[in-house]
């Protein structure tokens, strides 16, 4: 949105602050921050680097956002001294009444189910497609891992760190500033008498950071993520950036997000970026959502309310044939699925966990809400990181694992361990149980050797009478040692397996598969795979997306080697997979995973303490 499209009010508050210098001359960027200042991550191609060379680039994506975040009302540093009650009183003037949109008995769709956890499943998904928002009214089944119950937004503090800058927006002016994680905690343990304004913080990813391993995805949304299971593995290892600084980004880093909201945030109606769904856990507090349906006509009506300009005069749950309210308690879990247009209110101070996913099962919708923001000009500090080069490699896994055919070059397979890599055997390289293998029988067959030799040399000293009391010691000493080693190889072996047996069972949802058919990291099958009709389409539309961008646009990855010969065998694909059995497809288990790797194991520390053990029972 230019100012062009706001209210007078707006317009005339945006012109006072530039005046003033408070606001940049352009109303959508950070000064000096653009495509050309930032260096492109690696795995993007270099190809597209001169098309993007004036587009603004900021940072910390904010999914949660409405779509007009980008009015001229721009982002600026807080200031507890500053005094700027007289542009709060212009701009956020709201024609409806938010109180009345609270009693309201009009907005009663009954659009979200109720569900157990344990129902949530990847058969669940292969069936229904993600379509209707869900709600879990205890986290039992769900696999989800929270913070222990006494868990604040102090220990967030903490755990993130004081210093860590975080995009907040004030609610009345809808501008935001960006405050210091110390900032923010003094913020909220405020009294709420005591507030002047009302601050909310919903773009604090939190991935790679302290607080990462505290708070676990539910079960089902690590099997659907396109980030965990379509982007190269190694490339998200490479990420050491806690932030969500564009130019240290190597993968879409949009996968759990922390909202700190105090009572009486508001976040007006808006779609979560790229199409993006949505898994949402209150942990403390509670929320209201008002959820319009994503229809066709729903869809043109929230465009247009948009481009309109006056969000504060129109609440768009007023416009819509159907909206629907549900209040989230305490200890609920809610499922947002790709489209839902929704506004959320905070009735008490809260603390939320969620994050957001692309997926298989509903690709045309996402790819509707990424034209929409197209036509919008939403920002692209607000929009789902490398979109179309996550779109391409979607097309290279779903070929790969039901083809065997890969398309990543050699370095992005060696890297994404689809083909083995010649390795020297050496001590930094102990890692699996071949070498286990090899080494216990190499030394059975040493031990068998130093038999033979042994029998020779005490035949040969009876004959030269060679031989003395010391080197026939020394000899038995070194055969002993090598006994034990042999054995203890063995005993290493055994454990190392047993505790990599068990860490798979502790680790992967039971509902994971062991085995995917089409997987790369098992034999290749001659059993079919059949896909659903959710993947089919999706598939389809990626193809047809993809084929329809101009070349300065295609955003082709540079781990793809040859994109026409990629969008060739998925149309195989599609022809050859029409007629799938869609009672077959529903399986439960995913068609596209990445091989596991063997997690790598110290052999010194590993033989040092085993060898200690072994000493201990005998």
């Amino acid at each position: 949105m230019t100012v062009s499209t706001m209210p007078m009010a707006a317009k005339q508050a945006c012109q006072r602050l530039k005046k003033d210098n408070v606001l940049p001359k352009d109303n959508r960027v950070v000064p000096g921050l653009t495509n050309s200042s930032l260096r492109r991550p690696r795995h993007c191609s270099s190809k597209d680097e001169a098309t993007h060379e004036d587009t603004p680039l900021l940072y910390e994506p904010s999914p949660f956002i409405t779509l007009d975040v980008h009015r001229c009302i721009g982002r600026r540093r807080y200031d507890e001294n500053e005094d700027l009650s007289d542009v709060e009183e212009i701009v956020s003037i709201r024609s409806f009444n938010l109180e009345e949109k609270l009693k309201s008995k009009m907005y009663h769709g009954d659009f979200v189910h109720a569900m157990d956890g344990k129902d949530f499943t990847f058969e669940y998904v292969q069936r229904e497609a993600l379509r209707v928002p869900l709600i879990f009214r205890n986290k039992d089944g769900l696999g989800i891992k929270m913070p222990d119950p006494d868990f604040t937004v102090r220990d967030v503090k903490l755990l993130v760190g004081s210093r860590r800058i975080v995009d907040v927006m004030d609610v009345n002016t809808q501008r935001g500033v960006e405050m210091s994680m110390s900032q923010f905690v003094r913020y909220y343990e405020t009294p709420e008498a005591q507030r002047e304004k009302l601050y909310n913080v919903i773009s604090l990813e939190f991935s790679h950071t302290k607080l990462e391993n505290i708070v676990k995805r539910p079960n089902v949304v690590d099997l659907v993520d396109w980030v965990d299971n379509m982007w190269p593995q190694h490339l998200k290892e490479r990420q050491t950036d806690a932030t969500n600084a564009i130019s240290e980004m190597k993968y879409p880093k949009v996968k759990k997000y922390c909202l700190m909201s105090v009572k009486g945030c508001f976040t007006d109606f808006h779609i979560d970026f790229g199409g993006t769904s949505v898994w949402y856990h209150v942990f403390r507090g509670g929320k209201i959502f008002w959820l319009i349906p994503p229809t066709l006509q729903n869809l043109e009506l929230y465009e247009e309310w948009v481009l309109s300009g006056k969000q504060s005069d129109i609440f768009l749950g007023d416009r819509v044939e159907r909206c629907q309210r549900i209040e989230l308690k305490q200890g609920y879990t809610f499922f947002i699925p790709s489209g839902w247009i929704h506004a959320v209110y905070t009735p008490v101070d809260s603390l939320v966990f969620g994050g957001n996913i692309l997926h298989s099962f509903n690709v045309p919708m996402q790819l509707r809400i990424y034209e929409i923001e197209d036509r919008t000009r939403v920002h692209a500090k607000f929009r789902y990181p490398f979109y179309y080069e996550m779109c391409w490699y979607v097309l290279e896994r779903y070929v790969s694992c039901v083809t065997q055919r890969c398309h990543l070059s050699k370095e992005y397979q060696k890297e994404s361990m689809l083909i083995d890599a010649k390795r020297k055997r050496s001590t930094d390289s102990y890692s699996s149980d071949s070498w286990l293998d090899m080494d216990e029988e190499s030394c059975d067959a040493h031990l068998q050797e130093e038999k033979d030799d042994s029998l020779d040399k005490n035949s040969k000293s009876l004959v030269d009478g060679s031989s003395s009391p010391n080197s026939t010691h020394s000899e038995g000493k070194e055969a002993a040692g090598r006994k034990q080693k042999a054995t203890v190889m063995r005993y290493l072996k055994r454990t190392l397996s047993n505790e990599s047996d068990d860490s798979v069972k502790s680790t992967t949802p039971t509902d994971y598969p062991k085995t995917p058919t089409g997987s790369p990291a098992t034999e290749v099958s001659t059993k079919w795979t059949h896909l659903t009709e959710f993947e089919l389409k999706g598939l389809k539309a990626l193809v047809e997306k993809l084929e329809s961008l101009p070349e300065n646009k295609k955003c082709v990855p540079e781990g793809i080697e040859d994109p026409q010969a990629l969008l060739e065998d998925m149309k195989n694909i599609l022809k050859e997979h029409a007629d799938d059995d869609q009672n077959l497809a529903i399986s439960g288990v995913p068609v596209v995973s990445w091989p596991k790797k063997t997690p790598k194991v110290d052999p010194e520390v590993c033989f040092v303490n085993v060898s200690k053990e072994f000493e201990i029972i005998n």
